[in-house]
């Protein structure tokens, strides 16, 4: 007899087929954003006094008063996790969040370093997208969803959204990841080289691959920042949003100066506007690559991140390297 889990999961294939299936046929146009066909929503009870973040809704330039439509608000209760990984992704690719799961994102890779995976999404004009997400974090229950629309320019969203669920519901995690769901993450070095367990947790501390650029203006850029949002020439110094770390105290103060920072759709831009207002300097660490680099054993664990991988090749490199940590470089 198959296990309970794996018919939930087939169930959940099946589902997703008839979803891809249903969105490649033509029919009518009957989506509207505000039809939501979420059957169970989970809301965050609404800050008070009482509550971190004090009265700051009621005078902040971004007040980011979404709700959970999603949540794992218990996910946290029992153990404290040394580490928190935030996965920016989008509702088809479920394939990349399964191979997630099963790589790097697993959370019972290292025993009794606790590790926590979630996935960031806002909500699909699709409704049959938002039913199947919906089932998928029935069964797997380590998805985040909030009520603004999932899109390119709601990126910034997500990471705020990450943020905030760190500091209401996980705020003694020691560190945090903020990374997509087409990075490779070599989580042995990770863990062990970069963030040590065993040694005293850091404070204010923040590290990835860091950018020092300007706006560019130019309208066909995907990069494109109009003068109106941001009129200076420069950027602070930046972590480039495929991948970057910090310590766990650093979620609730970013999310507390986010709601008097002047909201912007540049998510890795945004964090580091945020940063130069706490007077935090990121940590330059040549290990989050966010490029793409062809796989080799040997350069690969040198490395933290790497960008613009499929689900297939996180699968493959995984399993590679898993197989082979007895051989040296």
């Amino acid at each position: 007899m198959p296990s309970k889990v794996s018919c939930l999961y087939l169930l959940t294939v099946v589902c997703w087929a008839s979803a891809l299936w249903y969105l490649s046929g033509s029919r009518p146009s009957t989506a509207y954003v505000g039809q939501m066909s979420f059957s169970v929503r989970k809301p965050l009870p609404r800050l008070t006094k009482n509550d971190s973040f004090s009265n700051i809704r009621t005078h902040s330039l971004n007040p980011h008063n979404f709700n959970f439509l999603i949540n794992e608000p218990q996910k946290c209760e029992s153990t404290t996790p040394f580490l928190v990984l935030l996965i920016s992704t989008n509702h088809k690719e479920f394939d990349a969040r399964q191979a997630i799961r099963e790589t790097w994102g697993d959370e019972n890779t290292f025993g009794d370093i606790h590790i926590l995976t979630l996935f960031l999404l806002g909500f699909s004009p699709e409704p049959v997208l938002n039913r199947m997400v919906e089932q998928e974090s029935q069964i797997f229950h380590d998805i985040l969803v909030e009520d603004f629309v999932d899109s390119y320019h709601n990126l910034t969203l997500k990471t705020l959204m990450g943020m905030r669920w760190v500091s209401l519901f996980c705020p003694h995690a020691q560190y945090v990841m903020k990374t997509d769901s087409d990075i490779f993450v070599n989580m042995d070095n990770l863990v062990f080289n970069l963030l040590r367990p065993n040694s005293k947790p850091r404070r204010r501390f923040f590290t990835g691959h860091v950018i020092h650029g300007g706006p560019i203006r130019d309208v066909h850029s995907k990069w494109f920042m109009p003068r109106d949002k941001y009129p200076d020439t420069r950027y602070p110094p930046f972590c480039s949003g495929t991948g970057y770390v910090f310590s766990g105290d650093m979620a609730e103060l970013l999310f507390k100066t986010s709601q008097h920072t002047r909201l912007l759709h540049l998510e890795d831009v945004y964090v580091g506007l945020c940063l130069r207002k706490l007077g935090i300097h990121p940590a330059q660490n040549n290990g989050f690559n966010h490029w793409k680099i062809s796989y080799s054993l040997c350069r690969y664990r040198k490395l933290l991140t790497v960008h613009q991988i499929s689900p297939e090749e996180i699968l493959k490199i995984w399993t590679d390297m898993s197989s082979k940590k007895h051989l040296k470089c």
